[in-house]
């Protein structure tokens, strides 16, 4: 499962190209929590060799992912913190995140129906997307100038009505950049959303410098390989848990794997 091929098969850029790699592949865009950013970013930057396969990276605990991570990372000049206690990401929204996160949608309450690719809610219909091949993005959606721009976290998290309306807000803008640079159909669900979101800012991170971290080396692979353009498979996905954010995006959380749809003209 894990190859160390320039940060394509899961691991990241230390090779050559692979044209048939994917992005579902992107092994940010498999990343669960704050370490195994760090992991990925490291195999991006050529600091991979000594870390073991993701998957076993992932069978242990936080104390131990930092010490296998503070050797390579500090070749880079990157500080890993090394917790006096193993770092277990607390959901700050612990039930009902899709309900959250429809709480905050400005008045978007239809419910939603699935015929076909085409996601019905109300009088909007929205189209399932997938990946793009960078021959179609808008000119400069990969340069270094376009920034992720999450918005910065507020002050306090203990009020949960302005934490759940930052998460909304910042989600939407996570979704909107995904499909600036062709990743529309390797998002992270609202939910994952939230859990790195608790895993990042337990250990003392800024939560939209490390996205704009990682949306620059997404930007780094989507430039270097090539996608699957074919929209995902959606049989079992049920209407269910779809629902509207907004006039341009609708979102369907399957579980294992996020939906986007947008909105059809």
């Amino acid at each position: 499962m894990v190859r160390k091929v320039l940060c394509v098969l899961l691991l990241g850029l230390v090779g050559g190209v692979s044209t048939s790699s994917q992005a579902d592949e992107f092994c940010l865009l498999l990343a669960e929590n704050y370490h195994e950013q760090l992991y990925c970013e490291l195999q991006a930057l050529g600091q991979g060799q000594d870390l073991p396969p993701l998957r076993d990276f992932r069978r242990n605990d936080s104390l131990t992912q930092a010490l296998l991570l503070k050797r390579p990372a500090a070749r880079v000049g990157i500080n890993v913190l090394i917790p006096k206690q193993t770092v277990a990401a607390r959901p700050s929204i612990p039930d009902n995140a899709t309900a959250s996160l429809a709480s905050e949608r400005d008045g978007f309450e239809a419910a939603c129906q699935l015929k076909g690719i085409i996601l019905h809610c109300g009088d909007s219909r929205y189209r399932l997307v997938g990946n793009q091949a960078n021959s179609h993005l808008s000119a400069g959606a990969l340069d270094g100038a376009n920034k992720m721009a999450i918005p910065f976290s507020p002050n306090s998290v203990s009020d949960r009505r302005v934490l759940v309306a930052y998460l909304a807000r910042a989600y939407r803008q996570y979704l909107t950049k995904m499909l600036e640079i062709g990743l529309g159909g390797s998002t992270f669900s609202f939910r994952k959303f939230i859990y790195l979101f608790d895993d990042v800012t337990a250990r003392g991170l800024d939560f939209s410098e490390r996205f704009e971290t990682m949306f620059g080396f997404l930007k780094q692979d989507k430039q270097r390989m090539s996608v699957n353009e074919r929209l995902p498979d959606i049989a079992n996905l049920e209407a269910s848990h779809c629902e509207q954010l907004d006039q341009v995006v609708a979102v369907c959380d399957g579980g294992r794997k996020n939906y986007l749809f947008k909105r059809d003209n």
